[in-house]
């Protein structure tokens, strides 16, 4: 039982950790405000990576997989596919949220022509 517990508290305490490593980036679609994340090595000469997360927005997985590209001396940029205020809470919500961008594909791709400053 007591392992069980320091193995959880260890887990929440390192996405923590990954969380830390990792900057907020606001920038602008049109009207839509977006806040991507992108790992603290920004601005040195480094090969980049542009992550899309999966349908439920920028989680935990996504935060890994940038910390450990970082660690592999990529700088790692985890886009906001939804928007500010738009991730969904759960699978019913991220379903719908995809299924309209798989409707409207020229939307969905229209949103990835972004500038942003490190």
């Amino acid at each position: 039982m007591i392992r069980s517990i320091l193995l959880t508290a260890s887990m929440i305490a390192s996405g923590t950790l990954f969380s830390q490593n990792l900057k907020t980036v606001s920038y602008q679609d049109g009207s839509q405000k977006l806040n991507g994340l992108i790992t603290s090595n920004a601005g040195k000469k480094l090969p980049g990576v542009l992550i899309l997360p999966a349908w439920k927005g920028i989680d935990e997985e996504a935060k890994t997989a940038a910390i450990e590209l970082e660690k592999q001396g990529y700088i790692a940029f985890i886009a906001d596919i939804y928007g500010e205020g738009k991730i969904p809470a759960n699978s019913d919500e991220a379903a719908k949220s995809s299924g309209y961008y798989k409707k409207n594909y020229a939307e969905y791709q229209k949103g990835f022509h972004w500038r942003w400053n490190s």
